[in-house]
């Protein structure tokens, strides 16, 4: 508790510095007060200390560097340039923002604050018109087109902008891309509008008279849909199944034949643990009858990461993504068990993507301040060694930290969550990257918290924008200045990553070279 402590306090003394205007001009605030006794209780001193030591054993290395003989009194520079942990956020609202200042601070961000951007492929948005996918930016996605635009949140591409504008920006600023989502069952998120168009009518009424489009519960479908089996919904609705299965595997290789060799990593499908637990997942099925979607293509998580292994000429890392919001022990059993299955089936998965939303009322950021035992250091523990009984390795996919109010307490509280969270994810051996969700408020998707991000509306950096900088560009990089021995050669412990490295040799001449301490 003391080391976070001296950390928001620090943090505290700097934000008086620069003048926040939200911030107190005395740095003596309690900030152990702003959370309950019960909350330090669960992120105690030895909490501390087990987070520490684990960044110190799993986050860093130890280089040797030969510079020669160098000018005498001088000492080498060795400055750390990128991280090679991933730091990001999704990149859904580019040039959305209604003003060019705020577009342009929203972007800057990419390249500075985060090295990792997740860039939206959602299919419904992508191809919202059947046959023409967005993937090059149209009128409808200038910056000015935007900023004339009077409700935001009302059009159909709202948070989803074309994909070639985000990856030339990350491209050119060496950043990893990650691509989300390939395949999602969801009816109103990811499918197309025009999904049940295309077949006959006398399939498509039915489907649309017994599945309602919309609705994720199978009360809402007919007790005649519910007791079919999935093969007798495929005699049913022949056309409708083989439409599905062309349409949803096809939009799949027309995005990774796109982007072989720009992507780094994709999301190959997103939250389908449900699936897994109802045993909806059948081998040779034509359709499986999912708990939250209804008819998707048969074994169509097994299908999805085949087909996209063999498109994956590049190598790119292919991610299953799925939400732990809760940290709920069975959650994390069940999709524990889900992964093992589709390893055992010989499936080629490379990632696990844990999704945290602390949004909703039972689980929000209040409730952890109040000491609810909501991923606290024990449940986020279990969740994490569950997954990590695979053997693979793991990122923070999706997060959101709400803050509890938009004032400077709800702000604080915001702040010491993701502190907390960050350093023990960072921590974590087998983590390679943590991705926050919304970083403007008012910005997320439909329903979601408004204050969830890191900056304001009218993109004003909130507390937590510091103390993830403070995390990210200061205490997990390297700077030093180190003295050669009597061969030459420097050497340090640092941060993995790679290194700028610069010295004046005896001739008074400077060097500089990169290195790569990995």
């Amino acid at each position: 508790m003391k080391r976070i402590l001296l950390s928001m306090t620090a943090l505290l003394v700097g934000l008086t510095v620069m003048a926040q205007p939200k911030i107190p001009r005395s740095a003596a605030e309690d900030t152990e007060k702003i959370m309950s006794a019960k909350y330090w209780e669960y992120w105690n001193d030895e909490a501390q200390a087990r987070i520490d030591a684990d960044i110190e054993k799993n986050r860093k290395g130890d280089a040797t560097f030969q510079v020669g003989k160098i000018k005498g009194g001088t000492q080498v520079h060795v400055e750390q340039i990128t991280s090679d942990f991933g730091f990001g956020a999704s990149a859904f609202n580019w040039d959305q923002l209604g003003k060019k200042e705020y577009n342009d601070i929203y972007k800057n961000t990419f390249g500075t604050l985060f090295n990792r951007a997740t860039v939206a492929f959602y299919w419904r948005e992508l191809e919202l018109e059947e046959g023409h996918k967005r993937f090059l930016a149209e009128e409808r996605d200038t910056e000015e087109w935007w900023n004339n635009c009077k409700e935001p949140h009302q059009q159909p591409h709202w948070r989803r902008p074309p994909t070639e504008p985000v990856i030339d920006w990350c491209e050119a600023r060496g950043m990893q891309i990650h691509g989300h989502p390939l395949v999602w069952g969801h009816m109103t998120i990811q499918q197309p509008a025009w999904i049940r168009d295309g077949f006959s009518k006398e399939e498509r009424d039915w489907l649309n008279a017994n599945d309602k489009i919309g609705t994720t519960a199978p009360q809402h479908r007919s007790n005649e849909f519910n007791a079919m089996s999935t093969d007798e919904l495929a005699q049913r609705l022949p056309e409708y199944q083989q439409k599905l299965d062309e349409r949803l595997f096809g939009n799949a290789r027309d995005i990774v034949n796109r982007y072989d060799g720009r992507i780094h990593s994709w999301d190959v499908v997103n939250e389908c643990y449900l699936d897994y637990r109802d045993r909806a997942w059948v081998p040779g099925a034509k359709f499986t009858k999912t708990p939250r979607y209804g008819l998707m293509p048969g074994d169509y998580v097994y299908r999805s990461f085949d087909l996209v292994n063999k498109l994956n000429k590049s190598g790119a890392k292919l991610n299953i993504n799925e939400t732990q919001s809760d940290s709920k022990k069975k959650n994390a059993d069940i999709y524990s068990g889900a992964i093992k299955h589709l390893l055992e089936r010989g499936a080629k998965i490379d990632m696990i993507g844990i999704q945290m939303h602390l949004m909703r009322k039972h689980r929000n950021a209040e409730l952890i301040a109040q000491g609810k035992p909501i991923w606290t250091p024990e449940k986020a523990y279990y969740v994490l060694d569950k997954l990590a009984e695979n053997k693979l390795p793991m990122c923070m996919s999706e997060i959101t930290i709400t803050s509890p109010g938009s004032d400077h307490r709800g702000e604080m509280i915001q702040s010491i969550v993701a502190v907390n969270l960050y350093r023990l994810w960072f921590s974590y051996p087998n983590m390679t990257a943590i991705t926050w969700w919304n970083l403007v408020d008012d910005c997320g998707y439909k329903g979601e918290p408004t204050i969830s991000g890191i900056y304001t509306r009218d993109m004003k950096p909130k507390i937590v924008y510091y103390a993830l900088n403070n995390l990210i560009n200061k205490e997990w990089r390297t700077n030093l200045m180190v003295k050669p021995n009597g061969k030459g050669e420097i050497a340090w412990r640092g941060f993995k990553g790679k290194y700028r490295i610069t010295w004046v040799d005896k001739a008074g001449v400077t060097h500089t070279e990169e290195y790569h301490l990995k």
